[in-house]
């Protein structure tokens, strides 16, 4: 793949056939991975102390007359923000005895005959908070020890563009494509459905606290 001037639209459409085709193997050990967000905000500093700022005397001003609600309110976001960056930190390794995974205060090691699937997906579980055009993730797909398919999702805000290629491309897939992970993909629709129904509730409710307080 051409990297020059390389897009994450790019990468998902020249990957699109590994969401529904076996992994079989890797091509080469010590391939890796890293989304380090406490670098990035490392280097924003300025721009974040900032924006928290400006944010915080606004939810100030707005519930200042109600202490309650302004508390809960900056616990939210203060929890938010905590959880997005420490939960967007992961590495992934390809050992040769399986795959390394270190996802926030968490890692752990798959081996390849348990991973299905590895791909690009255009959907994120964060992509309903952040208004980010570029929400993708890196989906790995597993079968549990009861034969049971699963997925650990992670975003890709804060990943090298060619590494990921170099990544995705290091495992072996099987040519044809899988019919039980294309009827797994009809049923995750409904799931984010249901999902997206409920963080859409919990934005309208606090939009209705904000507008409900500022015209006391």
């Amino acid at each position: 793949m051409e990297q020059k001037n390389l897009k994450w639209r790019d990468i998902y459409n020249n990957n699109q056939k590994r969401r529904y085709c076996e992994v079989t193997g890797i091509k080469k050990e010590d391939v890796e991975i890293e989304s380090n967000s406490w670098k990035v905000l490392k280097d924003r500093k300025y721009i974040v102390i900032i924006t928290t700022l400006i944010a915080a005397c606004l939810l100030i001003w707005t519930f200042r007359n109600d202490i309650k609600v302004l508390l809960m309110v900056l616990a939210f976001f203060v929890i938010a923000g905590v959880a997005f960056f420490l939960f967007n930190y992961f590495k992934f390794v390809c050992l040769k005895d399986g795959l390394y995974i270190r996802f926030g205060l968490q890692e752990g090691k798959f081996a390849y005959d348990k991973i299905k699937s590895v791909y690009l997906s255009k959907f994120n579980d964060y992509s309903f908070l952040l208004p980010i055009k570029k929400a993708y993730s890196i989906v790995i797909r597993y079968e549990d020890s009861y034969k049971r398919i699963k997925e650990l999702s992670f975003p890709n805000y804060f990943l090298d563009k060619e590494k990921t290629v170099q990544f995705l491309e290091n495992f072996n897939i099987k040519e044809l494509e899988e019919q039980r992970y294309v009827n797994f993909e009809r049923i995750k629709i409904w799931k984010r459905i249901g999902k997206a129904a409920l963080i859409i509730l919990f934005i309208l409710f606090l939009v209705g606290l904000f507008f409900t307080n500022l015209n006391k």
